[in-house]
């Protein structure tokens, strides 16, 4: 038995999609459905409230803390759930497409060359720290991913969490690749 994480309805490892490596998705079938059908009727304005937010993916109105805010305050238009559950298979599949890999000596290596953030130039000690804990240094891909970038530690670049997420998939021309 296993809970959709959208209806929260317990239902049998049959009511979920199977996927290609043997795993079943976190929302049920019947869920799936409702959402496809509701986006084919064209694109809707979600209203969100001063506490509360529509997900785009999977419609169900969560509060706000449901949602990952960014560094300008805005939310981004997928849930926490979403974001685990969708996003992050997608970006581990382009991942293992395109190839290549570093370890974390290599990544603490790079990140030693590194006094400030090279798009900012703030130093790593004047950024704010994260909520969650982790580090202000985040992993930035040079030439992104999704573009065809390779997963080498020759396309990786620290840059501070609040850069990388406002770089997204862009390859800016000012950040510098090496210090």
């Amino acid at each position: 038995m296993r809970r959709c994480y959208r209806c929260m309805v317990e239902k049998s490892a049959k009511a979920f999609i199977q996927r290609i490596d043997d795993r079943h998705y976190g929302m049920c079938r019947v869920c799936v459905s409702e959402i496809l059908s509701l986006r084919s009727k064209g694109k809707l304005r979600l209203s969100h409230t001063a506490t509360h937010r529509i997900c785009y993916l999977c419609r169900r109105t969560l509060p706000n803390s449901g949602f990952t805010r960014r560094s300008t305050g805005t939310y981004f238009s997928a849930c926490k759930d979403c974001n685990r559950h969708v996003f992050a298979q997608r970006r581990r599949a382009r991942l293992k497409n395109v190839g290549g890999s570093y370890t974390t000596d290599e990544w603490h290596a790079l990140l030693a060359q590194y006094e400030r953030c090279p798009m900012c130039l703030r130093g790593w000690s004047d950024i704010p720290p994260r909520k969650c804990g982790e580090s202000v240094a985040t992993v930035d891909h040079i030439w992104p991913v999704s573009r065809g970038g390779s997963n080498n530690i020759d396309n990786i670049q620290p840059l501070c969490y609040s850069c990388n997420s406002r770089k997204g998939a862009r390859t800016d021309k000012g950040v510098a690749r090496r210090p």
